[in-house]
């Protein structure tokens, strides 16, 4: 009886849901846009589908309470309303990204079409959005193809591999082909004679291959021919045969291969299966030597015709071979995008050495490849060596490039076949350079003979900021240079010496890089490079103790990161100020892009992390070494890295730097913990927050002078909450004391303190000395990196002054873990965050506090809901201010106390902008959605 009145009630409440929709008033004036599926535009081979859109509207105040889904095989059926795959039904939710369908509904390497429409907060439904696309890849059971390889001597040149396949069958057509590929360590696509996607480079991204690789899809109907056609991969060693540098160390996984699965779909709708195999056939090309860090040799006179063309004949090409060696036991799409060729650069100045060699200059230092245009005799041999800074004289400094750890200048070279005009860019290697010198020419070279091809991965652009102060638009023009370059496939700490994904780099700029970047797909990317190096355990292995110049060997459980992923070069186990990464990463996911998923499926990592951890502070054979008694603080660590003058110059304990982070991690465990409903971890987690806050206090808080004793500390002290309750604004006094009694007015933190000193000292009373920080110029100013450095990237040690420019270019001179800066510019500056109540800028934070310091300044930023807009103009005391709020969030404005206020004309009515907060200087207003013109005097 029971049951029966359950299920009566059940579907009383869907068929009341469905009514509701049904009857529900339209409104024209909200518009669905933006539908993406796993957070890009019509993707090509997904996994696991999540949906999402955006709300467009000019009516204020409008949220999501219900929505509702539908896929179709065809866009004519979805838009006739006849859905022949997934229907959701109407969902009362508010939630409009990481919608997952029922994929058990969905088949593989298939093509899908879908939309969504929603109910408001008014009790209106807006109209169908137009339809939107995504097609699934292939899953494990669905791949047909085979491993292939070729007969690889050391040293021999990369192969091409080609195949002809006959399309047609009787009466029928094909009217898609699909490309599934996955080249290792990088491979380039051809279809009769074409190339599959011209800007794709390096594709598809470096993974740890024991444990996974990336395969790439294509759409190729546009290049097929009726009758026989041609299927081509040009194949590179990448990261995958990296066999050379490192001072002969290799860090291979084995000989490059490929697997290739061609699906063909036909008018009558049935399908073809093809792939490679044994069939397939291979013969050396031109890129005779390459590597990713030394780079490329090529020879144009090996070009081969037509090689990837139905009719060209090829009979001394050898048979593949089948590969059973080193073959990674899974394939998983690339869901993010590719690494892409991007602008190209011209030279702005040339000149020739003292030796005879010819420099260009590209103005700036970048990651990128050189792009040769010339027309020289058959058989000249060109080389090009490339470095981020010249000397004096006007040669080339290879000083930075760290080509000592690799016992070679690194350098591509071209011989030419003396056909005419000739273009060429290395395919599978890429630098960092500012500057690219070439010999062999047999002529005098000029500006066109040169340029440079930006590469990195093409992330969207999902933040804008802009200033009325020329230096701190430079500084956010120079950190954004400086991530571009280090984005390729993975995190890397620089483009030229080590390429690596240090976990320390990554988490000291992932919330700026959130700030300016798509980048939810990127670091879900990069977690499961952290994971799958991560599931490894070894019997005995080598630990961190400080410094990164002391350490211990012992037992590795799986599921401890390393300090670098992915990857074969792993320098050990992260220690506790690297690996934080484990914990932050994923929360710095949920907080700007509300991404909770990421938060379930990486806890049981997170907890681990943050446990093993906590046994640091108790393994006496750790702690007996400083101070028997404490039992929270953490020891180990590698310190608050890279500080003007360098590492010898840090001047935050290490004890500090690593608990802190510990305590970061605690905190956010049990943030998570309970959106996850863990309730006793949320426990624990509680505790032992409190007794590492004590005892952090206990022993390393001076509470008569209120610092923690660097800027650095007092700044994370801030940041994280650990200053004793009602010390926050003398702790601000102490750093600015530091600053103008030590360092002459300006900071002296490393990658740890320079992402939070600005924010926590404009949060905390005194914006006065973030500004004056900031803007300030000559010795100790970072309008020394470009006034006397000549910078036009951040440094790995930034040349703050004239010693710090010393020791700072013999290091690298593209190193992205001093970009943290740029929050400040964001949050602070423009006056946009996402507030504590709502992450995701579910409720966004409006608090400019830098009003007082220059006369305008503006920001956008995309967010899951929307575009976030701040833009605000000072004129004595009046302040004009537009805000902009998407549909289905909310803001907290920070309105000056005393003043006059207007918003949109209309005297503040507090009845519809209730007050939420207040400090000494500000009250914080709930806002609605919409366009707001404030004005305060």
């Amino acid at each position: 009886m029971k049951a029966k009145y359950l299920g009566f009630i059940i579907c009383f409440y869907i068929s009341l849901s469905a009514t509701i929709f049904a009857c529900a008033p339209a409104n024209k004036n909200l518009v669905l846009d933006d539908l993406r599926c796993c957070n890009m535009l019509s993707p090509e081979g997904v996994d696991s589908p999540l949906l999402s859109w955006k709300i467009k509207t000019t009516t204020e105040g409008i949220s999501q309470k219900a929505w509702e889904a539908e896929i179709a095989t065809t866009k004519e059926l979805l838009i006739k309303g006849k859905a022949d795959v997934w229907k959701s039904g109407n969902q009362e939710s508010g939630e409009q990204f990481n919608i997952a369908p029922d994929v058990a509904k969905l088949t593989d390497a298939t093509g899908y079409y879908w939309r969504v429409r929603i109910l408001d907060n008014a009790g209106k439904l807006s109209e169908w959005s137009k339809p939107a696309y995504f097609s699934t890849g292939l899953k494990d059971q669905s791949w047909k193809a085979k491993w292939i390889t070729y007969t690889n001597a050391k040293n021999s040149a990369t192969p091409y591999f080609r195949k002809v396949f006959n399309l047609g069958k009787q009466n029928v057509t094909p009217v898609k082909a699909m490309v599934y590929l996955c080249g290792l360590g990088c491979s380039e696509l051809y279809v009769n004679g074409q190339i599959g996607d011209s800007t794709r480079f390096l594709d598809a991204a470096q993974t740890d291959y024991e444990q996974f690789a990336l395969y790439s899809t294509f759409d190729v109907t546009h290049l097929l021919h009726k009758g026989e056609n041609c299927f081509g991969v040009m194949l590179g060693k990448g990261w995958y045969t990296q066999d050379a540098g490192w001072g002969g160390s290799s860090f291979s996984y084995g000989n490059p291969l490929l697997r290739m699965q061609i699906i063909v779909l036909y008018s009558d709708g049935t399908r073809s299966v093809l792939g490679s195999d044994e069939t397939w056939t291979w013969k050396g090309g031109p890129v005779v030597k390459t590597n990713i860090y030394l780079g490329e040799s090529y020879d144009a006179r090996r070009e081969l015709k037509g090689w990837c063309e139905a009719d060209t004949p090829c009979t001394d090409w050898k048979k593949a071979i089948l590969a059973t060696n080193n073959l990674p036991p899974r394939v998983v799409p690339q869901t993010m995008e590719p690494i892409r060729t991007k602008q190209l650069l011209k030279a702005v100045k040339m000149w020739q050495d003292t030796t005879g060699n010819w420099i260009f200059d590209f103005g700036i230092n970048i990651a990128g490849i050189p792009r040769l245009n010339v027309k020289q005799p058959a058989g000249t041999h060109l080389t090009i060596r490339l470095a981020e800074e010249k000397k004096a004289n006007g040669n080339l400094d290879f000083t930075s490039m760290g080509w000592i750890h690799h016992g070679k200048i690194f350098t591509d070279e071209y011989i030419c076949k003396g056909e005419g005009n000739e273009q060429w860019s290395p395919r599978f290697a890429y630098h960092g350079f500012r500057y690219a010198e070439l010999s062999g020419m047999k002529d005098k070279p000029d500006l066109s003979s040169m340029s440079l091809v930006v590469v990195h991965s093409d992330l969207a652009k999902s933040g804008t900021f802009e200033c009325a102060d020329p230096q701190i638009n430079r500084l956010h023009e120079l950190a954004m240079r400086t991530v571009l370059s280090n984005l390729h496939g993975i995190p890397t700490d620089c483009p030229n010496r080590e390429k690596c994904g240090w976990l320390g780099d990554a988490h000291a700029y992932v919330k700026m890089a959130n700030l300016n970047l798509q980048m939810n797909n990127f670091w879900l990317k990069y977690l499961e490079d952290i994971r799958s190096g991560a599931s490894r355990a070894e019997k005995k292995t080598l630990f961190h103790e400080r410094h990164n110049n002391t350490f211990y060997n012992t037992e590795k459980p799986a599921g401890l990161p390393y300090m670098i992923a992915p990857g074969k070069r792993l320098c050990g186990v992260a220690s506790p100020d690297w690996g934080t990464a484990m914990v932050q990463l994923p929360w710095w996911l949920y907080v700007y892009y509300g991404n909770k998923k990421v938060l379930s499926d990486y806890y049981p990592g997170m907890k681990q992390w943050t446990e093993y951890v906590s046994s640091l502070a108790r393994d006496t054979a750790r702690t007996n070494k400083y101070n028997k008694k404490t039992k929270h603080i953490i020891y180990q660590g590698l310190g608050d890295w890279c500080p003007p003058e360098g590492n010898k110059a840090i001047d935050t304990p290490i004890e500090f730097t690593s608990t802190a982070f510990h305590y970061l991690d605690v905190c956010i465990m049990e943030q998570v913990a309970q959106i996850l409903a863990k309730t006793a971890d949320a426990r624990m987690f509680a505790a032992e927050k409190t007794l590492i806050a004590e005892e952090m206090v206990a022993n390393l808080y001076n509470a008569r002078t209120k610092t923690f004793g660097s800027q650095t500390a007092d700044a994370m002290a801030l940041d994280f909450g650990l200053v004793p309750k009602g010390d926050e604004k003398a702790v601000a006094d102490a750093m600015v004391s530091n600053m103008k009694e030590k360092y002459n007015g300006f900071m002296n933190c490393g990658i740890f303190g320079i992402g939070r000193i600005g924010s926590m000292l404009a949060r905390n009373g005194n914006s006065q000395a973030a500004w004056d920080m900031f803007t300030k110029k000559g010795e100790n100013s970072f309008a020394w990196m470009w006034s006397s450095a000549n910078a036009t990237s951040l440094w790995e040690i930034l040349p703050t002054n004239s010693n710090s420019q010393k020791v700072g270019s013999k290091a690298s001179l593209n190193h992205p873990m001093q970009a943290g800066y740029d929050v400040c510019f964001y949050e602070d500056i423009a006056g946009i965050r996402p507030d504590a109540s709502g992450y995701g800028f579910k409720v966004i934070r409006f608090e400019p506090l830098f009003t007082g310091h220059l006369p305008w300044a503006k920001a956008s930023i995309e967010s899951p809901y929307g575009t976030v807009a701040s833009s605000w103009i000072k004129e004595a005391d009046k302040l004009t201010w537009q805000i902009t709020i998407p549909a289905n969030s909310s803001g907290l404005v920070a309105l000056p106390k005393g003043k006059d206020i207007t918003v949109n004309g209309i005297t503040l009515d507090m009845k519809k902008y209730t007050p939420a907060d207040s400090n000494r200087e500000y009250t914080f207003y709930h806002f609605p959605s919409g366009n707001f013109d404030i004005h305060t005097k």
